[in-house]
């Protein structure tokens, strides 16, 4: 029964009620006798009403809001003494504060509320303890005491949650700020009644919804009090549903194998800036001097974007107390990813760092062996349906070069249309297919390697001179009159012609200088397709492309002494140090023609294409037929020789006098090397070829038509595929002088009782000469019966439960849908002990034979699995077997332990790669597994190294 009653008629009303007749205090609940302490009072009539109220209800009261109470069993009210006493699943709210008990008792004189559990008979247990919620926070004790007016509180046995951790207490004083004051608490993580481990203080305090303040605490291990304690702690705390929490970060200690000493790293403080952002600010230090700090912060917009930015600085040394020698360290990390929302989206992914960064500080493999920095930032944005646009900033940087590329991408793009076709056309017309669309996109670019852009190319140091000095008689003496000759002769190029790569200074106006402008056009054209007959399709096709440039380049060839007029009206004269040997062959000098330049490039295509069908029948048994498609398919193509100097996109120059090679430049023949360089960009050189043949192509199915097993299947017969697709392909170049006939390739690909099977290779059609200069001897053009060359096929098979790679669901509505959906993107890193076990297994071999040379095989095992030895222990393996170098291959075993509120984690690697200093490391840890508590944990790592230094 639920009763409403407002303060108003609770004051007004001085009658005695009660869901059935009592008795000289005795109430009769399902024929048992439970005696009531109630007040002496006068009898009443159950149903009688009576006006008259007494003086002590008349005094004012206190009470904001109107209370609501109810019990299953029963509800007796004593008016005379204001008290109202509730049976059985009793429950009273009163605003934010809910009060459920098995047991309640109201007193409205002095604006209390007692509760408490009842003793079964049967069973002689307390049920129905005190479960008392204010804010949503809920409070379970075996006694409460609240004061509606002052809303303070007396509660004893107090069981709390708060966040990830859970609090007891003896006895607790609550006051009116919804602070607790508790005695003999215990603080844990573990959500038994008897915790595996917790932190016991004598005194605690629980600051609202903020923080956790202790007294002197020791630590308890299974209710064993261990000699470990603190004379007070500090536990912040915020609901999960708020900003997050901010803490500190307890650092990982060792010793660093690279000679900076002993260290502490990873330690800092979290910031939980808001429910969007977080900042993770750590830093390290070691014994030796050398320090760093880092800044990680981590964002989501739901339905909008998330990210994550890094930013890391370094100061290190390489710990000798002679010859110390430091070096400075950054990186810049930052991911963005968008959800598409309408015709625009914005993504990031940008990684710059110091090259030696990644080599010294990194703690993971595949950044320790990285030698390339990539990074991008784009935004793209499309305008109605035929239109679209984008722009994007891209770097690329070589740690061991030391050469940086930056460009800055636009592209405009105009979708294919049809320009002949009538909107409102009943019939497709043969000129509608006709397709047209435009392609523009341009970039900026600037470089660090500039060595062959400037004014030598094949040799450094160089002499070219600007100006003739006719003041300057030493013909040793390097007659250098641009500054910017001088600076490229005493920069300090490093390897492949890099400088140090600097915003200011004469390094950045030699970069300024090299920077690269460039467009380039794409106009496609889709012509319509022509039917040959009902089954053969022909597809011609052309494209027609191009590049516009900022400049032009025009390259002379100087001998030592020799001049020549440039385009600026420059006499440029090359006179060489006496002791340069290498100079006296000659320097190429780079003429800058400052003018917008262009070029174009056009092919055609033509393929041909149809599709055969066979199918052989059979009358006995479930097999019923065979069918077998091909798909052969014949293209043709032509593209001409752009880099022939004719077009004038590239440049034979002379480079050397050394050499053997003849051509005839200025009416003149002359001996020596020769390159065809980029009449755009002095980087490029090419020696192309104009290309046109046929391609030849055969794809073949094999379906297999059997009856199905049971006579009650749904359907009678079932296709099952033999042959995904067996291939085969090659091509003839009609223009190239020699080996016309390009290898034959074949593939095929197969899934026999979901057994994967691929295979694959290509077979030589030309013959092989021996020859005293090397194993593979040499090649001829001239046919013979196809060799093998590679071969190559893989099995493999995945065993596991249906279960084990369906999307993961939480039963438990407190996880948020955000880690669901991060399980289920990463479902392999994630222990799932409903899955009692995986295997996936795979085998490779690889066959390569060039000539005579001996062949190389490669043939290997590799497995990985998974197994559930019990409902707590789980175990992985990763291993396999090399059957060429007769050894094992990589071996990862884990082994991990679930504890109740702790996990148990062993890695080993017994083999590895030594290739990159790492051959084998292992690992164990027991922690807490609360992330409230992550820090109360026992480590022990260890990884060889096979070599150090600085």
């Amino acid at each position: 029964m639920s009763i409403v009653i407002s303060l108003l008629l609770g004051l007004l009303s001085n009658n005695y009620t009660s869901a059935q007749r009592v008795a000289s205090g005795t109430f009769n609940r399902n024929s048992k006798k439970i005696t009531t302490a109630i007040p002496k009072r006068d009898t009443i009539r159950a149903d009688s009403i009576t006006k008259a109220v007494p003086d002590s209800l008349k005094k004012n009261n206190d009470l904001q809001t109107t209370v609501v109470y109810s019990a299953k069993d029963s509800t007796i009210m004593d008016t005379q003494n204001q008290i109202v006493l509730l049976y059985g699943d009793a429950t009273v709210t009163y605003g934010d504060v809910v009060l459920e008990a098995d047991f309640i008792k109201l007193n409205w004189d002095k604006n209390e509320v007692f509760a408490t559990g009842t003793k079964d008979s049967l069973t002689n247990k307390i049920k129905g303890k005190p479960v008392f919620k204010q804010g949503g926070e809920p409070y379970d004790a075996d006694e409460i005491k609240y004061n509606f007016k002052s809303r303070k509180a007396i509660i004893k046995g107090l069981i709390t949650k708060q966040g990830d951790a859970y609090v007891q207490g003896v006895s607790v004083k609550k006051d009116n700020e919804d602070n607790l004051y508790i005695r003999n608490a215990v603080y844990t993580t573990c959500n038994l009644a008897h915790p595996h481990y917790n932190i016991r203080a004598s005194k605690i305090k629980m600051v609202g919804k903020k923080e956790i303040v202790s007294g002197p605490f020791h630590f308890e291990l299974n209710e064993l009090p261990l000699p470990i304690g603190l004379p007070f702690g500090f536990f912040p705390y915020k609901p999960p549903q708020e900003n997050g929490t901010s803490g500190i970060i307890m650092p990982n200690y060792g010793e660093e194998p690279l000679g900076r000493g002993f260290f502490l790293r990873e330690g800092g403080y979290y910031f939980a800036i808001n429910e969007n952002i977080g900042l993770r600010l750590t830093g390290e230090i070691y014994s030796k001097g050398s320090f760093g700090i880092t800044a990680n912060s981590q964002y989501v917009k739901r339905y909008r974007y998330g990210g994550s930015f890094n930013l890391t600085f370094r100061e290190s040394n390489n710990g000798l107390e002679i010859g110390r020698e430091y070096r400075n360290d950054f990186g810049i990390q930052w991911s963005h990813s968008p959800q598409s929302r309408g015709n625009s989206s914005f993504s990031a992914s940008v990684n710059a760092q110091s090259n030696s960064n990644a080599q010294f500080n990194s703690l993971t493999s595949s950044n320790y062996i990285s030698t390339a920095l990539n990074s991008s930032i784009q935004y793209s944005k499309n305008f109605g349906q035929n239109i679209r646009t984008s722009v994007s900033l891209q770097a690329d940087q070589n740690t061991i070069t030391k050469a940086v590329n930056v460009n800055n991408n636009f592209s405009f793009g105009l979708n294919q249309f049809q320009p002949f076709k009538k909107k409102n056309a009943v019939t497709e017309k043969f000129w509608d297919g006709f397709r047209f669309g435009l392609d523009f996109n341009g970039s900026i670019g600037i470089t660090n390697q500039v060595a062959l852009n400037n004014r030598a190319y094949n040799s450094l140091p160089y002499n070219v001179n600007r100006q003739k000095d006719t003041t300057d008689t030493d013909p040793n003496k390097p007659l250098i009159v641009d500054p910017r000759d001088a600076a490229s002769q005493t920069a300090n190029l490093a390897r492949d012609g890099v400088i140090p790569f600097e915003l200011s200074g004469e390094n950045w106006r030699t970069i300024k200088e090299n920077a690269n402008f460039k467009m380039t056009y794409s106009i496609p054209l889709a012509l319509p397709n022509i039917k040959i007959g009902k089954y053969i399709n022909l597809t011609p096709g052309m494209s027609l492309s191009g590049n516009v440039y900022k400049r032009k380049y025009n390259y002379k060839f100087l001998k030592p002494g020799e001049s020549y007029v440039n385009s600026k009206n420059q006499t440029v004269t090359f006179r060489p140090y006496a002791s340069d040997t290498l100079a006296q062959n000659g320097v190429v000098d780079i003429d800058t023609v400052s003018s917008p330049s262009a070029d174009y490039q056009y092919s055609f295509s033509m393929s041909m294409n149809t599709r055969l069908y066979g199918t052989l029948n059979f009358n006995k048994g479930r097999l019923k037929g065979i069918r077998h498609i091909m798909t052969p398919s014949i293209s043709m193509n032509y593209t001409p020789d752009f880099t022939d100097p004719s077009f004038g996109f590239y440049q034979e120059v002379q480079v050397s006098t050394k050499g053997t090679d003849v051509r005839t430049i200025n009416g003149q023949q002359v001996t020596g090397s020769f390159r065809r360089i980029s009449s755009f960009d002095p980087r490029q050189t090419n020696y192309g070829v104009q290309s046109g043949g046929i391609n030849f192509s055969l794809s073949n199915t094999l379906e297999a038509k059997v009856r199905a097993k049971s006579d009650t299947a749904q359907k009678e017969f079932e296709k099952v595929t033999l042959i995904d697709n067996f291939a085969l392909s090659t091509s003839y170049n009609f223009f190239v002088e020699q080996f016309k006939l390009a290898p034959i390739s074949f593939s095929a690909t197969s899934r026999v009782k979901k057994f994967d099977i691929n295979l694959n290779g290509t077979f030589d059609p030309y013959k092989y000469e021996q020859d005293g200069s090397s194993l593979v001897g040499t090649r001829l053009d001239e046919y013979t019966a196809p060799s093998l060359a590679n071969l190559g096929f893989s099995i493999g098979k995945s065993f596991q439960p249906g279960k084990a790679q369906q999307p993961k669901k939480s039963n438990n509505s407190d996880i948020p849908e955000d880690q669901v959906n991060q399980v289920n993107r990463n479902i392999n890193d994630y222990v799932d002990w409903s899955v009692p076990w995986t295997f996936q297994f795979s085998y490779q071999y690889n066959y390569s034979k060039l000539g005579f040379a001996p062949a190389v095989i490669v043939s290997a095992a590799t497995f990985n699995g998974s197994l559930k030895l019990t409902e707590k222990w789980d175990l992985k393996v990763q291993s396999g077997y090399d059957f060429v170098n007769k050894g094992i291959s990589l071996t990862n075993i884990q082994v991990h332990r679930d504890l109740h509120c702790w996990e148990a984690a062993f890695n080993w690697t017994p083999a590895a790669s030594p290739y990159y200093g790492r051959a084998s490391s292992y690992s164990f840890e027991i922690r807490v597994k609360s992330a409230l508590l992550q820090e109360l944990k026992l480590s022990r790592r260890r990884t060889f190294y096979d070599r150090g230094g600085f």
